[in-house]
């Protein structure tokens, strides 16, 4: 969710252990550049909504409007929350048919503790030019008050002009961390499909903060969920002000479109960055922003954009909350500014925002999967970033939470806590939300091995010579191997072909396929996957005879 604030024989073979293309800008280096896109200017048109007599509902009546193509509403106490119902729909600008309803989530907490307006998380529409908005509370409670619906028109065009951003980050030489956290390959926690949980009341003031989405049902705690520990006399501390050395990266680095590549316009958000006060990356915290999946990869930048200047310009958050953003492509984006080789303090898990950082895949995925193509992305983005501070992806890691809080499974604990967490792991293991949905979630495991390691699903399909006896190949001298995984193939560093346990053939990590020449005799074969993290995976063996001498015939 959206956080507040900051012809031969063939012999198959079963598999003992567990490719494509991601869309990438550039050069990737998170900085702007010349003939890349630059800042595009946004435009915002508000209207007053209709409150009923008794208060406890409202509306927009459906209307025509300036171009737009995301909305929000907002209301004057950045504190209050709408329990009930807020729903909006649009009219295409191509077609000049109405969409469908979509549902915003209107029960956000606190926010930013210098925000000035609450509001909801928006909703993308694509080019509209008409809206209706609707708003239902609880009987018993009235609605916030000056309720307006914010319309948000991303702009287009791209220029190769960089103009002067809002900060000056001082120059740092990259250097290898100092104090790497020692990798702890706990259990993980079993897949959950919980049902939605009844948010708590407004997060204590002290932190830039995420905050609760909407209400649902309480669900059990999944096993491997955080563990609480005796609190600790002293919270994390503030956000530092100078930026933190860039320490290289076990992993490789996945390519990443910048803020100017998605169009920031950096004049509406001038406030230097901040960073985590320790300096240290210590877990990585997965979100969906909950906007509809009705998006192209093309205008994933749009929609980043209008996110961006709902943040800021109508709720008055210092950026945009997330590090990291994901389109349904795999594209991965600068989020947060500050450098995204630095540890950037986000706004993105209420409570944890000091020792985290936080990657947010664009749509809503309650019941509808992510991509492979982006939990790709994610997984590489992740094993990066923790690969500068020496984490293990597959591990766990203990944080010091910012907030008492009780989390989506009906965990609590203290300001001060020390809550054991998976070094992976989304946004409900540490707040009362439904982020980053159910159907995410449940692939949580999946994006840690992917991040971590081994190559998984590592099967030998096939083992193919001249000829088979029972469960032996034959072969003259060569055989070809054809084999399979579910790990993508960009983090996969290489598979060998070993011949009787050693190394006889290495290919790239997108080979399917190898040949291999045997000396005279009997030998097993497998294949080894190598993930990058270096953990290796190997498939159950195929015994193959190699005879060069030519079958014998029977005389004539």
């Amino acid at each position: 969710m959206r956080r507040r604030g900051w012809g031969a024989a063939v012999v198959a073979v079963a598999a003992i252990a567990g490719t494509l293309v991601v869309q990438g800008i550039g050069d990737g280096d998170g900085s702007g550049g010349k003939g890349r896109s630059g800042p595009i200017r946004t435009s915002t048109t508000t209207a007053a909504l209709t409150v009923a007599a008794d208060g406890t509902s409202a509306r927009l009546a459906r209307r025509d409007t300036a171009p737009f193509s995301l909305l929000g509403v907002s209301w004057a106490d950045p504190a209050a929350h709408v329990t009930g119902t807020v729903e909006a729909r649009a009219r295409s600008t191509a077609s000049g048919a109405w969409s469908k309803w979509q549902r915003l989530d209107g029960n956000s907490g606190d926010g930013a503790q210098d925000a000035s307006r609450g509001g909801t998380s928006p909703a993308w529409f694509g080019p509209s030019d008409g809206v209706e908005v609707r708003m239902s509370g609880r009987a018993s409670q009235r609605l916030p008050e000056d309720l307006r619906v914010a319309m948000i028109d991303p702009g287009s065009g791209t220029t190769s002009q960089v103009e002067p951003a809002g900060f000056v980050m001082e120059p740092v030489d990259p250097t290898d961390s100092a104090d790497p956290v020692t990798p702890d390959p706990s259990s993980e926690p079993a897949s959950a499909d919980p049902s939605a949980s009844e948010s708590a009341g407004p997060p204590p003031a002290g932190e830039t903060s995420a905050a609760p989405t909407e209400t649902a049902t309480p669900a059990e705690s999944p096993s491997g969920a955080p563990t609480v520990s005796a609190p600790d006399s002293t919270a994390p501390s503030a956000a530092a002000a100078s930026a933190p050395p860039a320490p290289a990266s076990t992993a490789p680095r996945p390519p990443i479109a910048s803020r100017l590549d998605w169009g920031a316009d950096e004049s509406i958000s001038p406030e230097a960055p901040g960073y985590l006060p320790g300096g240290k990356i210590k877990a990585v915290v997965l979100h969906h922003t909950a906007t509809s999946n009705d998006y192209t990869c093309a205008q994933a930048p749009a929609v980043i954009r209008s996110v961006y200047a709902y943040d800021v310009q109508q709720l008055t958050w210092k950026d945009i909350g997330y590090n990291f953003l994901v389109d349904k492509c795999g594209t991965i984006y600068e989020g947060r500014k500050g450098g995204v080789d630095r540890p950037v303090m986000g706004a993105h898990a209420y409570g944890f925002n000091s020792e985290t950082t936080g990657i947010a895949i664009i749509g809503d995925y309650s019941s509808v999967a992510p991509s492979k193509e982006a939990m790709t992305s994610v997984a590489r983005l992740a094993a990066w970033k923790l690969g500068q501070y020496g984490v293990d992806p597959t591990g766990t890691t203990t944080l010091t939470a910012g907030a008492a809080g009780p989390n989506y499974f009906r965990q609590t604990w203290a300001a001060g806590a020390k809550m054991t967490f998976p070094v992976i792991h989304g946004h409900r293991d540490g707040y009362n939300t439904v982020c980053p949905g159910d159907a995410y979630y449940n692939l949580l495991p999946t994006i840690r091995t992917w991040a971590g390691g081994p190559v998984e699903g590592l099967t030998l399909d096939s083992v193919t010579g001249d000829g088979v006896s029972g469960s032996t190949v034959l072969t003259g001298s060569t055989v070809t191997l054809k084999w399979s995984a579910t790990t993508p193939a960009v983090l996969v560093r290489q598979y060998d072909v070993l011949v009787d346990g050693k190394v006889a053939v290495t290919v790239a990590g997108s080979a399917g396929s190898a040949q291999v020449d045997l000396a005279p005799g009997t030998h097993k074969v497998a294949v080894q996957g190598v993930h990058q993290s270096g953990w290796a995976a190997v498939t159950s063996d195929v015994t193959v005879l190699a005879d060069p001498t030519p079958a014998a015939t029977d005389a004539t």
